[in-house]
């Protein structure tokens, strides 16, 4: 119970994707331990992500508000 608790809070201090991967790597070398995950996540730190206010794929604002409005008013007509 303790060695699931103890993977629970890794996956709660650095993020589920980083544990799965963890666990991948700890399962592909037969190595099936709290201790290698625990080891893994400390020497295979995961890149911060950085969000950026201007993108490409981001659209303005108002181009939603205009859609959400559209599909109102077909939904009420």
């Amino acid at each position: 119970m303790r060695r699931i608790q103890g993977v629970l809070s890794l996956a709660k201090k650095h993020g589920d994707a980083s544990v799965e991967e963890a666990c991948a790597a700890a399962l592909e070398v037969g190595i099936c331990d709290y201790r290698f995950v625990r080891r893994y996540l400390e020497r295979h730190p995961q890149m911060p992500l950085s969000l950026r206010q201007v993108d490409p794929l981001i659209r303005q604002l108002t181009l939603y508000r205009d859609f959400i409005e559209n599909k109102t008013k077909e939904n009420k007509a």
